[in-house]
């Protein structure tokens, strides 16, 4: 089983053509290269990658969609077993699993929040740690990573009494007594020293969070990480990591990727659709194989922890 990585074409880039095709006018040249040329596949130590002809704006025209698809029954055909797809534009979802990096940043959201903390100078057991949201695909993914050195636990979310049976869950398997609020206002929001995001609609608080915050989207809300960004350069803002892993550094889509063609536990996981009572084995299993966070990334870039000073 091998690895897939696929992406549009880059600006300012082009596909070599023949040259009888310089006296066609574009118009005639793109029907050319739809035809002729939708895409490229090169493998290179045993990795495949796929450029699809077509430089992606707002969306994938019908036809491209069609070469979208055919490209990555191809690369399915030639061994492919995972596909990484760009950063941003539609791509095809049903042929293979996609690595997005959002099952791993998940799954060791915690221990990003922790590495972040570390690097500021504070001390992960004295932190004070925040969940907004509990997206029912997300939140058991987040809940099954986190480490005995969560002392201080609380939950924003809408609905306060679907986090019961949680809490309770918390309190007898790790002695932790958590609270559960619905309003921003609640001074737990603006003490927390870590955020981990897991559905809620990130909108509207990004003033009240802690100075020098760190912020882990688990949820994939790339809208709301933009604004975060812009309007908080204090905070410490990811919506995923990097993984050390096998000597190397591997940025989290090609990490998840690599999870699921080494990791047979993990692969099956992501097969079954992540049942939540095997997300914390699947967690361990990852550990074990040498899996951890290495660093942090959002919006496609490599973020950089400061220490903090203040």
């Amino acid at each position: 089983m091998k690895i897939a990585e696929v992406r549009f074409l880059e600006k300012g880039e082009s596909i070599t053509l023949p040259r009888w095709t310089n006296i066609l006018t574009n118009t005639m040249r793109k029907k050319y290269i739809l035809s002729k040329r939708p895409f490229t596949i090169q493998e290179k130590d045993d990795m495949l990658y796929g450029i699809l002809s077509f430089a992606v704006g707002q969306g994938l025209p019908t036809p491209w969609r069609e070469k979208a698809e055919d490209m990555v029954k191809t690369l399915a055909a030639e061994g492919a077993g995972i596909i990484i797809p760009p950063y941003e534009g539609e791509f095809p979802q049903k042929i293979l699993p996609i690595a997005r990096g959002r099952v791993m940043s998940a799954l060791f959201a915690f221990d990003g929040a922790k590495e972040a903390l570390r690097r500021q100078g504070k001390n992960p057991e004295e932190a004070n740690y925040l969940i907004a949201g509990n997206d029912a695909d997300v939140l058991p993914l987040v809940l099954a990573g986190m480490g005995d050195y969560v002392n201080h636990l609380s939950f924003f979310v809408d609905n306060i009494g679907e986090l019961e049976e949680i809490q309770e869950e918390l309190f007898i398997e790790k002695g932790l007594l958590t609270e559960v609020f619905s309003s921003p206002k609640n001074s737990l929001f603006t003490e927390a020293d870590a955020v981990i995001v897991c559905g809620m609609e990130q909108t509207g608080y990004e003033h009240i969070l802690k100075r020098y915050a760190v912020f882990v989207d688990a949820a994939g809300n790339r809208p709301a990480l933009r604004r975060l960004a812009q309007r908080r350069w204090d905070v410490a803002a990811a919506e995923g990591f990097y993984f050390n892993y096998g000597g190397q550094q591997l940025e989290g889509r090609k990490a998840e990727a690599q999870a699921f063609i080494s990791d047979m536990d993990f692969r099956s996981f992501w097969m079954e659709h992540f049942p939540k009572d095997d997300a914390k084995d699947v967690y361990l299993g990852l550990k074990e194989k040498g899996f951890s966070v290495g660093g942090f990334s959002a919006l496609g870039k490599r973020v950089k922890i400061a220490k903090n000073q203040g």
